[in-house]
C-alpha cells in the first residue's frame, strides 16, 4: 500500500549572502569594496598566483603605456613588465602597490594561475561604473577567464566587480564584504 502524502515541514530560510552564478564554471558578483580593500584585507583573500595583470589603473586604459606610470612604479621599487599596456606584476609586488595607494578606484586587475608575458587581457572593461556584476558579466567573459587560466578577476568603481571559478574564493568574497546593491 501507498503511504499518505507527507505532511509539508516549514523550515526557516538559512541566512545567506546571494552569490550569482553564470553556470557551474564561475561565481560572481558585485560587493561594496574596491580593489584596494581585497588587496588590503591581506593575501589569504587571493587564490595563489603568478601573475597579476593590472589593464585599467583608475580608469586609465593600457597604464603601462604612459610614463607618469612607469616613473612612479620604478619610483617606489615595484617590478613590472608591460604587455600592449597592461602592468604585468608578480605576486609578490602586490602588496608593494596596495601600501603606496597605486589601486584608488577605477580599477581592473586579473590574477593568473600562470606567468605570460604575452598576457592578453579581456577586450572589455569590467569596472563596476560600466558593468554590474550583481545582474550579470559581460559576454565572454566565463569563457576568456578559463582559457587565461584566471583565478579571480575585480574591476572597481560603484562597487567591486568580482569573477571567479573557485567556489572558496567566492566566498572569502562573499563573507568579507556585504552585496554592493541590494542583494
Amino acid at each position: 500500500p501507498r503511504a499518505g502524502p507527507r505532511a509539508a515541514v516549514w523550515r526557516a530560510p538559512r541566512a545567506r549572502r546571494r552569490l550569482l552564478t553564470v553556470s557551474e564554471r564561475i561565481y560572481f558578483g558585485c560587493l561594496a569594496g574596491s580593489v584596494s580593500d581585497v588587496l588590503d584585507a591581506g593575501l589569504e583573500m587571493l587564490p595563489a598566483f603568478e601573475l597579476a595583470a593590472v589593464p585599467v589603473l583608475d580608469g586609465t586604459d593600457r597604464p603601462g603605456e604612459w610614463p607618469a606610470v612607469r616613473r612612479r612604479l620604478r619610483a617606489e621599487g615595484i617590478r613590472f613588465v608591460q604587455s600592449r599596456g597592461v602592468l604585468l606584476f608578480p605576486p609578490g609586488e602586490m602588496d608593494q602597490c596596495a601600501t603606496v595607494g597605486l589601486f584608488r578606484g577605477f580599477d581592473e586587475i586579473y590574477l593568473c594561475a600562470e606567468w605570460n608575458e604575452e598576457f592578453e587581457t579581456f577586450p572589455t572593461r569590467i569596472t563596476s561604473d560600466l558593468s554590474d556584476f550583481s545582474e550579470a558579466t559581460p559576454l565572454g567573459l566565463e569563457d576568456w577567464m578559463l582559457e587565461a587560466g584566471c583565478l579571480l578577476a575585480l574591476g572597481d568603481g560603484a562597487g567591486l566587480n568580482f569573477a571567479t571559478p573557485d567556489h572558496e574564493i567566492a566566498e572569502r568574497l562573499t563573507a568579507r564584504f556585504r552585496p554592493a546593491r541590494g542583494g
